[in-house]
């Protein structure tokens, strides 16, 4: 990213939008003339990733900005607080504003408590015993319990070892191993820890808000003015998730198209009970066990494995649609059954 001092109106107003995410940009969009959205859109798709450090001095140069124009537009400091909180979450708004106490630090395992159990396998998958402990200290019982059981034996012995002997930790391990954990989970959701996702991604994002009418007219721009964004964003538009918004027909479709157990059995490893009802609910009672037999026999495994088993996956769900197969819908469209 260029020097905020080097940077022109439209240029700021687009990197601010992929720090703030996409469900903030879409709601300034809204708002916006054509024009301005073509030429804000332009600008987002140049933008490769924004550091956490970038993320900061924009959002900082925003709030100088509100203080002087305190209550004219926007409310004020307390309503840039709630925005950028919605924006950003709790954790990372106090980092923008209070740079977080240690205290506040030490409370950077929460994110976990909603995190598959076996994906936080996957994530201490590399970790000492006594980082895997002090993880499992800083979560619900029950969720460590769940972590625990899918540790190898002998592992999950030394864990359970060194859990009952374990006194103090000083604060500053306790927050080294929740940003190296949070790093990790960074990466497996959005890409490289700490760094914002390109503009692409943000607008493949913004376009799962939009209208239909909006997103043509803005593909149709970039098409005309930018095929190569054109390109990527059509590459990028369907995710892995998309599997839940097909019909049960269609989903059997998919599956049958799959022929490799091993691949859906990848997929699935860290995916949510709802992605893995949707693949277990339309396949045979017997392809089930035996996939789910698969998952367990191979263990924790990398996410780059789950994430390429993935792409497989949507490869072919993509070619099933270009070829009106099936519909892979929109999370923000409408259908009618």
């Amino acid at each position: 990213m260029k020097p905020l001092n080097e940077m022109t109106g439209v240029e700021k107003a687009a990197a601010l939008m992929v720090a703030l995410g996409p469900e903030v940009a879409t709601e300034v969009i809204k708002h916006l003339d054509e024009t301005s959205i073509n030429r804000l859109a332009a600008e987002i798709a140049k933008i490769q990733k924004l550091t956490a450090e970038e993320k900061e001095d924009l959002i900082g140069e925003f709030m100088i900005e509100l203080k002087k124009h305190r209550g004219v537009s926007f409310g004020g400091e307390n309503v840039a607080r709630e925005l950028i909180s919605a924006a950003l979450g709790k954790e990372k708004a106090k980092e923008v504003f209070n740079k977080l106490s240690q205290k506040d630090l030490e409370k950077g395992f929460e994110f976990l408590n909603n995190v598959d159990a076996e994906l936080i396998v996957t994530f201490l998958a590399d970790e000492h015993p006594q980082t895997i402990t002090v993880t499992l200290a800083h979560i619900p019982p029950k969720k460590a319990a769940e972590v625990l059981k899918k540790l190898e034996p002998n592992l999950a012995r030394e864990v359970a070892k060194r859990m009952a002997k374990m006194d103090k930790t000083t604060p500053e391990a306790v927050v080294e191993i929740a940003r190296v954990l949070r790093r990790k989970y960074d990466k497996y959701k959005s890409g490289p820890g700490f760094e914002s996702t390109g503009g692409v991604d943000i607008l493949v994002s913004i376009l799962n808000y939009m209208s239909g009418d909006q997103e043509k007219s803005l593909m149709e721009y970039f098409e005309k003015n930018l095929p190569d964004v054109a390109r990527d964003i059509r590459d990028k538009i369907y995710t892995f998730d998309h599997v839940l918004n097909l019909d049960n027909r269609e989903m059997r479709i998919l599956i049958g198209e799959i022929d490799d157990d091993q691949t859906i059995a990848r997929a699935l490893k860290g995916a949510g009970d709802a992605i893995r009802i949707k693949f277990f609910r339309n396949m045979s009672r017997n392809r089930a066990t035996d996939i789910l037999s698969d998952m367990d026999a191979m263990g924790p495994i990398r996410v780059s494995e789950i994430q390429s088993a993935r792409d497989i996956i949507v490869g072919v769900m993509k070619n099933l649609n270009d070829a009106g197969v099936i519909t892979i819908k929109k999370e923000k469209e409408e259908f009618i059954e």
